[in-house]
């Protein structure tokens, strides 16, 4: 609308010259010479307005957990001699991110919040502001993209321009000492039995040799039999190093259709980034399986157990980002024979529900010698016959008086975090 009434301000400036050379009127003639300058000069200085200006911003950290803060400057600068005399920017922040230090207004698109600014450069100006990041959800968080709107001194032309980059601040879940679950931060799970046998690790072939009375089928090397024309099994390299495993269970309701329960998920996905944070920290081996997927992705999270330095860092970023849509039953998961557990793995299952399938899965892997235990994180009852070989932990009680504790939980928690189910959430 602006920009026609500007196109019909310079429209006017051509009749007035025009009537002024009719009426052979050198006053009007130059009064319609000075409008019609001053709006080509005007519509110039709103196309040039924009360019070479920038837009930056520097964060005090890329990772963060919840409830640490995150300082984030801005800088906005025009890198010419022509001044901008007003500015206006508009920058899409995430609704659910506390911001402290700038105002933010809602922005009519749904989970983003606008942050806005009006001000003017100088030639050669730059300006910094700072705000401050008080994140109390996991999530990773996109800062971005700003859109511009500038134009010239009177107002009557107008440029805007969007910065479509996008910084990223990934949040870690909330992290506890397992003595404030509840468990023996010394031995959480027990002595593990078996601790100091030798395992053969199939991953792992350094040779063969003559079949044996009682070697299973799958360790037949059919290539090295047909060489030799003979049965030949495969020499596997023993291992002492026994993984723990940290297997989550997102699943919050009976039913996938029903949805599923915010406060539950979260919980869920803290205690299991607690157990890993414990066995990472102890120097030893850890991996995650969980029966959910990456943001806009099907791909199931599941993270090989490792002992290298950046194993928590990955386990952390999966559970961080991890969606509430189930790719699959934690039990299929389990018994995946495209990715097998570790020889002898500390297997953790970390869940509020306990399906029937399930718990046939975990009586299978606990016949195959994999220690197994179980952390129940809800305080319902379990209507199900788990056996005397596997260990419930209930953590329950403890990671309610935490959330009672911290404020999130019951009416304390974020709307969309509350007990009540999200319908159409689950697939």
């Amino acid at each position: 609308m602006r920009g026609l009434i500007a196109e019909s301000w310079l429209l006017a400036s051509g009749f007035v010259v025009g009537v002024g050379m009719l009426a052979d009127s050198s006053v009007m003639i130059a009064l319609g010479a000075l409008l019609f300058s001053t709006g080509g000069f005007a519509r110039l200085w709103a196309r040039l307005a924009l360019t070479s200006v920038t837009y930056e911003r520097d964060f005090s950290m890329r990772r963060a957990f919840v409830g640490e803060t995150v300082d984030v400057q801005t800088r906005l600068a025009n890198a010419k001699l022509l001044p901008v005399p007003w500015i206006e920017l508009r920058e899409q922040v995430p609704r659910d991110l506390p911001i402290t230090g700038v105002r933010v207004r809602p922005s009519g698109i749904p989970r983003v919040s606008l942050i806005q600014r009006s001000t003017s450069l100088s030639g050669n100006e730059a300006l910094e502001w700072r705000f401050t990041l008080a994140p109390v959800e996991r999530g990773d968080y996109r800062i971005g993209p700003a859109r511009f709107r500038s134009g010239d001194l009177f107002g009557f032309f107008e440029r805007e321009e969007t910065v479509e980059r996008q910084d990223a601040l990934l949040v870690y879940p909330q992290t506890f000492e397992l003595p404030e679950l509840g468990l023996d931060s010394e031995r959480p799970f027990g002595d593990r039995r078996g601790g100091n046998r030798i395992f053969e690790d199939p991953s792992r072939v350094v040779g063969v040799r003559d079949y044996l009375p009682g070697d299973p089928l799958k360790r037949v090397d059919w290539n090295a039999t047909a060489r030799v024309g003979r049965l030949q099994s495969r020499l596997y390299e023993p291992s002492r190093t026994l993984s723990t495993v940290v297997a989550l269970n997102i699943t919050t309701m009976e039913h996938s259709w029903e949805g599923y329960i915010p406060l539950l998920l979260e919980r869920n996905i803290s205690v299991a980034a607690s157990i890993a944070r414990h066995v990472a920290e102890a120097g030893e081996a850890v991996g995650l399986i969980a029966n959910g997927a990456f943001p806009d992705s099907d791909r199931p999270i599941r993270l090989g157990a490792g002992s290298h330095p950046e194993q928590l860092v990955h386990i952390l970023e999966a559970l961080a980002t991890i969606a509430p849509y189930t790719t699959a039953t934690l039990a299929s998961e389990l018994e995946s024979r495209t990715h097998p557990l570790p020889v002898g793995a500390n297997v953790v299952v970390v869940a509020s529900l306990m399906p029937q399938d399930l718990v046939a899965t975990l009586t299978r892997l606990r016949g195959e010698g994999h220690t197994v235990h179980i952390v129940k994180t809800s305080d319902a009852v379990w209507d199900v016959a788990l056996g005397r070989n596997i260990a419930v932990h209930d953590v329950s009680a403890f990671t309610i008086a935490l959330e009672e504790r911290s404020g999130m939980h019951a009416s304390a928690v974020p709307e969309r975090l509350r007990a009540a189910p999200i319908m159409g959430s689950a697939r």
